[in-house]
């Protein structure tokens, strides 16, 4: 080990986390946090603009917006993760979408449920005029995600079964436009200057 690295070390020891977070951005270069930049406001807009169309007092329309927002996502990941997604058509549907990008690994498996029931809830909306979103139907939508997912969620939201539902949905569409807005590298460059 020479000096060099040795006094970094001590160094980082002094620091704080946030500085040493701080510290480990800059010393990846100016590209990388523009890249961070762009990102974040690329993020920004789209959540800003899902909150707005979310923020309905109508389960109806808070799962129909939630549902074409989480498609768009979908089809924007094909669009990034196919050599040739045109071949695909305009006219490939949910499930199918779905299907492909868990087949390539682009949708993390623990997603499917959530994501299918939402799907389902939609069909529900679509092919029923009497159809209710309920209670009941929540807590099968929270069951429907993976057991951590359960466990760090279910005590966070305590309002009324609309606003859960939204946070809900908030989140499930969280999740897809992260996975499809940082690309690997910059996962990868993130969870080492955070581990």
């Amino acid at each position: 080990m020479n000096t060099e690295t040795l006094s970094k070390i001590i160094l980082e020891d002094e620091m704080t986390d946030k500085e040493l977070i701080k510290q480990r951005i800059n010393d990846l270069g100016e590209d990388f946090i523009k890249q961070l930049d762009i990102i974040a406001v690329k993020f920004k807009e789209q959540h800003d603009k899902f909150i707005d169309e979310t923020n309905g007092e109508n389960f109806f329309q808070i799962i129909l917006r939630a549902h074409l927002y989480i498609e768009y996502e979908m089809k924007e990941m094909l669009k990034i993760k196919l050599q040739h997604p045109e071949e695909l058509g305009d006219q490939s549907r949910f499930a199918s979408t779905l299907k492909i990008l868990l087949a390539i690994g682009a949708i993390p498996l623990e997603l499917k449920n959530p994501i299918n029931f939402l799907n389902r809830i939609r069909n529900n909306y679509a092919h029923d005029l009497n159809y209710q979103f309920n209670e009941e139907t929540y807590n099968k939508f929270i069951n429907s995600f993976s057991e951590e997912f359960k466990a760090n969620y279910k005590e966070k939201y305590k309002e009324s079964l609309v606003v859960r539902l939204r946070e809900l949905l908030i989140t499930l569409w969280l999740l897809l436009i992260e996975l499809r807005l940082i690309n690997d590298e910059v996962k990868t460059e993130l969870n080492n200057i955070f581990s």
